[in-house]
Order: structure tokens, then sequence, then C-alpha cells
């Protein structure tokens, strides 16, 4: 069983996101804010972090060091509502 963490401001995408992990047997944690993501993230060791790009308090891309080194080192996998890349600026 993996720990999954899940830090997206959108509640019903990080309801279902949890849900979906949930059943697939393991545990799962949410924080809607990258203050409180990045505080569960430093407090409990978790296996894989699904990471939104835009979040109230900041860019997830700006504190993706900060959560790939906590120390459970996880995996990141990002995620984001946008539509396109050129939306975030990367064409």
């Amino acid at each position: 069983m993996a720990k999954v963490l899940i830090i997206d401001d959108d509640e019903i995408m990080s309801a279902m996101l949890t849900e979906m992990v949930s059943r697939m047997g393991h545990d799962a944690s949410q924080a809607l804010t990258l203050k409180e993501g990045l505080g569960k993230a430093s407090e409990d060791e978790f296996d894989v972090v699904f990471l939104d790009i835009r979040l109230p308090d900041g860019s997830g891309l700006d504190m993706l060091p900060l959560i790939r080194n906590a120390p459970s080192q996880p995996e990141v996998i990002i995620i984001t509502g946008l539509e396109t890349l050129m939306a975030l600026n990367l064409l």
C-alpha cells in the first residue's frame, strides 16, 4: 500500500482523486493549499504526491524542489486544469 498526497485547490478534483486512490487500496491524504501540502509532506512520509500547478498561495512548480526533497523523497506527478501549454508559458 502506497501513501499518496494530493495537493489541489479544486475540492471536487481533490475528493475524486482521494476516493480513487483509496479504492485502489492506498492511503490518501489531501491538501488544498501549498502551505498545507508542504506541511503534510514534511510531517509524514509519502510515496507519491499529485501536485497541481496553480494553487491559491503559489505555483506548484515553484515548490516542486521542496516537495521532492521532503524526508520521504516522494515521486511527484504534476496535474493541472489548464487547457494548453500556452497557458503555462512553456511554448
